[in-house]
Formats: C-alpha cells, sequence, structure tokens
C-alpha cells in the first residue's frame, strides 16, 4: 500500500507518494498555482490507487478547503491529521497548543522518535522555526523568525531601487556590489543569526542539542554548526509518512 503526504505551507505545497518509509516521487507546487487545474493533473500521479493512504498537514485554511473539496468530488479518502496527533502523548510546555502548526508539531514528534531528546528542529519556510526538544524529552518551545525569501521579498518590494536577488551562499561577507551586498548579507546574516539562536538556547537550557535542518533551503546550511545530525528538505514529509504508518491501521 502506497501512503501520500500533503504537507500545506504558506508558499509551497509539497506532495509525497512512500512505499513504507521509502520515498518514490514528489511534487511541489506554488500556492498561487495550487487549484482545481493542479489537482487535476495530481491526480493521475498521486492519487490512482483505491488504497492509497493520505495525510494532509496544513497551515493554511483556503488551500486545504480547495483540496479536501476536491478529495470529496472524487471519492477520495484522507486521514485525519489532528485526529492522529491527539492520539500521540507529547509532553510540552507550549501554552496555547492550538496555535502551533501541525507541521511544527509532526517535526517533534519525528525527531522524537529517531533522537529521543536534545533537539532543535530547524524549518525554513515562509518562517524560519526552532522547535527544541529537552533532555526529558518535552517539546519545550520555540523560536518563530521571518523566512529567507519571504525577508528578500519584502527587501525588493519595500524599497525603489534595491533589486530582486536570490538567496546563495557566498564565501566572502563584503561585497562590492548592491547584489553582492545582499547576497552575501542575507547569507551570513541568516549563518549568524541560526549560529547565535542556537548557542543563546544552549546557554538558555544549559543543554547541548542535536540540530536537524529540514525545508527549501536547509541544504545551504551544510557545515554552519559542529552539532548539525541532518539536513533533509523533506524531514516534514517523512515525518507525516511515520505518523500514517504508526498510528492508523
Amino acid at each position: 500500500m502506497m501512503n501520500v503526504t500533503v504537507d500545506i505551507g504558506n508558499t509551497i505545497i509539497s506532495f509525497c507518494m512512500f512505499k513504507k518509509n521509502k520515498l518514490l516521487k514528489f511534487i511541489k507546487i506554488p500556492k498561487e498555482k495550487f487549484d482545481l487545474e493542479a489537482l487535476k493533473v495530481l491526480k493521475s500521479k498521486f492519487f490512482n490507487d483505491p488504497n492509497v493512504k493520505l495525510l494532509i498537514s496544513s497551515v493554511v485554511p483556503s488551500s486545504e478547503k480547495i483540496l479536501k473539496a476536491f478529495l470529496k468530488d472524487n471519492s477520495i479518502n484522507s486521514v485525519s491529521l489532528k485526529d492522529l496527533l491527539k492520539k500521540i502523548n507529547i509532553k510540552t510546555n507550549i501554552k496555547k497548543k492550538n496555535e502551533i502548526g501541525d507541521d511544527r508539531f509532526t517535526n517533534i514528534i519525528y525527531a522524537k522518535k529517531i533522537y529521543e531528546n536534545c533537539v532543535i528542529v530547524i524549518d525554513f519556510g515562509t518562517a524560519t522555526t526552532f522547535d527544541v526538544l529537552d533532555r526529558k524529552g518535552v517539546y519545550y518551545g520555540g523560536v518563530i523568525t521571518p523566512g529567507i525569501d519571504l525577508s528578500l521579498d519584502v527587501l525588493r518590494y519595500k524599497t525603489a531601487k534595491l533589486p530582486l536577488v536570490k538567496f546563495k551562499k557566498t564565501k566572502k561577507v563584503i561585497g562590492f556590489s548592491t547584489k553582492e551586498a545582499i547576497e552575501s548579507g542575507f547569507f551570513w546574516g541568516y549563518v549568524s543569526m541560526i549560529q547565535g539562536l542556537i548557542r543563546k538556547i544552549e546557554e538558555e537550557k544549559k543543554e547541548v542539542f542535536k540540530i536537524i535542518l529540514t525545508g527549501g533551503n536547509a541544504n545551504y546550511f551544510k557545515g554552519i554548526h559542529k552539532e548539525v545530525v541532518l539536513i533533509d528538505e523533506f524531514f516534514t514529509s517523512k515525518a507525516l509518512n511515520y505518523i500514517l504508518n504508526e498510528y492508523t491501521k
């Protein structure tokens, strides 16, 4: 039996197909192109098998509504992630759990499965999130900062003359043109932010953490910290697949 996971983010919607724990194929769609026409194309690639198990994680109600209406019209069943999360007993210090995105809970559950404790999951999405699993295996809390692509867009569209620049890894900090200055500023600025926040979290908790990097920009940050144990842009999708396998019959 195949599993299909759908991760509906603020910018990108990811469809992944798994056989057991193996990722077979994936498609990523920008949110602005996610409509019924796109779903008709995706149907032949992901929903042809009537026995497929489908799990949806969403932080965008409008996109989730489009998907669920399409599934209903085509008699395709899906599993409720919120119902599955209720089955999973994970201790947390979060005061208002209903405010936490399902993707963040999902990442912590999978991180705990793999590493048990002392983990920070850094997810590079529309927002860059840091979620902390402490030495007792408690989801202790997190940090949210503006995401890389979002910040680049703001810089471009809220200024009169600055160019639109794509995020890239740079060797030098000092740029010799406006474009180079923005490129280095964003890369090394985010490197410094990541390193600085990890250090502050470790000082505050008096613990040393293993670091997981995920999300579309994760691979740019290979080698930035000695405690990085995993870089996987599909970590959230694999986490959803794990939950689907572990908590459904």
